[in-house]
Parts: C-alpha cells; structure tokens; sequence
C-alpha cells in the first residue's frame, strides 16, 4: 500500500520493511524485482483484458520461470553447436584421418617385411663371408703342407 508517498507494507496485519518482503517472498523462491509481480489495483481492469497467452506470459515471468526458459533456449542453440562441430569432427576423421592411418598401417608393415628382409640377408652374408674365410683357410693351408 502507498500512503502519504511512503510504501506501507503488512504480513498478517502487522507493519513489516520492505526488505522482509523481499525476503518471504524469496524464500519461497518469487521474484520480487519482476515488474509483473505485483498487480496494482489501477492495473487489474488491463490485466483481465488479456489474452490468454499474454497471461501466461506474465505468470511464467512473475514465476521466474522464463529466465530458465531462455536459459534451456541457449542450452539447446549451444547444444546444436556442439551436435554440428561433433558432425565435423566425425566427418574429418572419417574422410582425411581414418585412410591415412590405414596407409601408414600399410607403409609400417611394408617397412617392417623391408627391414626383416635386409637383416635376414646380413645374417646370410655373414655365412657368405665366413664360408669364403673358411675356403681360403683351408686352401692356404693346403698350400703350406704341400
């Protein structure tokens, strides 16, 4: 109530500060600071004269329950974000990453027969060259007993 250009407000006819107010009504979580909160008496006649929707809209606002609206609106644009860039990401993975693994793979295994190949034909040199050592051995002293 506005009396004399003050508020004046009651809890169960008894005179309370505004900053009571303020907190009975958070406690049971309404938003006070809502400029539909509270429907003056001037304000009534405009009110009734409101379409459904429009009502809804101001109800959900004095609730507080259009900030979570707006909040789950940016939820769901950062989730479809999130959806494309995964998209994307599967798609270049599919595309560039995934073939070039499997050529590498190829090329790994290509190196490794490469490499299996090359040590197995030091090894057989290595008989090569102990075979010839052991001939020339044996010829020189062949040559040293005749």
């Amino acid at each position: 109530m506005v009396i004399g250009g003050r508020n004046k407000y009651l809890i169960n006819g008894h005179n309370a500060r505004g900053n009571q107010i303020q907190t009975l009504f958070h406690s049971v979580q309404l938003n006070v600071n809502n400029p539909h909160f509270l429907i003056m008496q001037g304000k009534i006649t405009q009110v009734l004269n409101m379409k459904p929707p429009e009502i809804l809209s101001m109800v959900e606002e004095a609730a507080g329950t259009r900030m979570f609206e707006m909040k789950k609106q940016t939820a769901l644009r950062t989730i479809d974000k999130k959806d494309s860039k995964l998209q994307e990401i599967n798609r270049v993975l599919e595309e560039e990453i995934v073939p070039t693994m499997e050529r590498l793979r190829e090329d790994r295994n290509t190196y490794n027969k490469w490499s299996a190949n090359k040590n197995e034909k030091e090894r057989l040199l290595r008989f090569v060259i102990a075979y010839a050592y052991m001939k020339a051995e044996v010829r020189w002293s062949y040559r040293v007993c005749l």
